[in-house]
């Protein structure tokens, strides 16, 4: 069960929270959510700078970031073009990644590919209960690639994101992103998300590399890059070097929303 926060039993005369099963103290986190917040600020025009700069064209930048996010200018996944969930017409959030398996549409480093893997451990395709049931607990034992995302289902996150215009007060020139979500365990869902699957260079099976937009290239401890990006193929992968960094974090904070249970607790504290 996820951490949460408790009172004794004695601070809770009147019995409004709930019992904790095998326990003398009172459940105030019972129902209740964790909120992350982060300001990022985001170097567009580094971003389209270096883009251009590795394409030679606008055209070009623009088919590399889309490999790199994952998704087209109109919001349409890359993998929707292989998916039966989608169509290429229609931005849509229903998709998964079984018609792309070797990244050749999404590339498996793809922003979007590493933020939410979806259903990776669930293969696709013709199977029996039983051969589904045996995937689920982990048999037999899955490739590399889809071992490091075994459990994407257990670290899902609400999210949403809201721009931050540049101040003309202040004269900050900056601009960025407000990242909020909602989970149940900080650990379990955002920082393992932030951790292992955007900042990880070994994602996927990929080495060398972070995620292509929030990754924050900073080397590993045995000084191994992380400033690439592969682009695979059918033929020869294409691997992009020096990746800068192109989104900063400028703030940030944790904060416990409780649930109605325990706001009748404290609304009735003296």
């Amino acid at each position: 069960m996820t951490d949460r926060p408790f009172v004794p039993e004695q601070a809770d005369p009147h019995g409004v929270l709930r019992a904790f099963v095998g326990d003398d103290r009172r459940d105030l986190g019972a129902n209740g959510s964790y909120l992350v917040i982060r300001q990022l600020e985001q170097d567009v025009t580094g971003f389209w700078q270096f883009l251009e700069s590795v394409g030679g064209s606008r055209q070009a930048a623009e088919q590399l970031a889309e490999k790199m996010v994952g998704r087209a200018r109109s919001g349409t996944p890359l993998a929707a073009v292989e998916s039966k969930a989608s169509t290429v017409h229609e931005p849509s959030n229903d998709f998964d990644f079984d018609g792309d398996p070797d990244g050749i549409t999404c590339p498996l480093g793809a922003h979007i590919r590493r933020a939410n893997p979806r259903n990776a451990d669930i293969p696709g395709g013709t199977q029996s209960r039983l051969s589904g049931l045996l995937r689920q607990l982990g048999l037999p034992r899955p490739l590399p690639r889809t071992d490091v995302i075994a459990s994407a289902r257990f670290h899902r996150i609400l999210r949403r994101g809201r721009k931050y215009d540049p101040s003309q007060e202040t004269g900050d020139m900056s601009g960025g992103l407000y990242f909020v979500c909602l989970n149940a365990n900080i650990a379990r869902q955002f920082e393992f998300i932030q951790n292992a699957w955007l900042e990880s260079s070994k994602f996927g099976g990929l080495s060398s590399e972070s995620d292509p937009i929030v990754g924050s290239r900073v080397p590993l401890l045995d000084g191994s890059r992380t400033d690439s990006f592969t682009c695979q193929t059918n033929g020869a992968p294409n691997r992009i070097e020096s990746l800068p960094s192109f989104v900063t974090v400028r703030g940030g904070a944790y904060f416990f929303l409780p649930g109605l249970r325990a706001l009748q607790y404290l609304a009735a504290l003296p």
